[in-house]
Parts: structure tokens; sequence; C-alpha cells
């Protein structure tokens, strides 16, 4: 059943964003009708495109923050002594 509606979900969400390509690439963002009535898609464009808003301000990162300090390395064992086998192997015999 969640298998089902998730693929419907999914359907319903590319079948959307494939008719609003396909509307765009028909007419732009030109102001149109549809039997007699204004394109609501063509008016939020408008209207969203029409908004005075001011720039973000650029975002300036340091290269490393000040509290941070580094660290050691974890040592790595030296001896190559021990030997280790598989998980489920069996027991080896010397």
């Amino acid at each position: 059943m969640k298998a089902r509606l998730v693929a419907l979900l999914a359907l319903v969400f590319v079948s959307a964003q494939f008719f609003a390509a396909a509307h765009s690439a028909a007419y732009g963002d030109a102001d149109h009708v549809h039997d007699g009535h204004p394109c609501i898609v063509a008016s939020i464009v408008k209207k969203s495109s029409d908004m005075d808003v001011a720039a973000a301000p650029a975002v300036v990162l340091n290269d490393r923050a000040e509290w941070l300090e580094p660290t050691a390395l974890p040592a790595a064992p030296q001896s190559r002594a021990a030997r280790f086998g598989t998980i489920r192997a069996p027991p080896a015999h010397a």
C-alpha cells in the first residue's frame, strides 16, 4: 500500500513538472488567456518577478574558526604480529 502511494505521488509530481514545462514552452512569459480567463500561472510569475527584494549580503567565511584547534592523529599500531582472520572463520591451528 505504501509503495503504491509513493509511486502515485511520484507520478503526480513528475506529471505536474512536465505540464508546467510544456505550458512554459508553449506560452513563454507573455500574458495570455485560457478560455477567456487570464492565465493564473503567468500572473503568479509576473507578481513574483515584480517584487522589490534587496540583494542578499555577501557571506564571508573565515578559513578556520578561532576556537578550533588541530588535534593529533590517532596512532596506528606498529606491530604486525597479530593475525586477524575473518569473523566466521574456523580456528587457525598453528
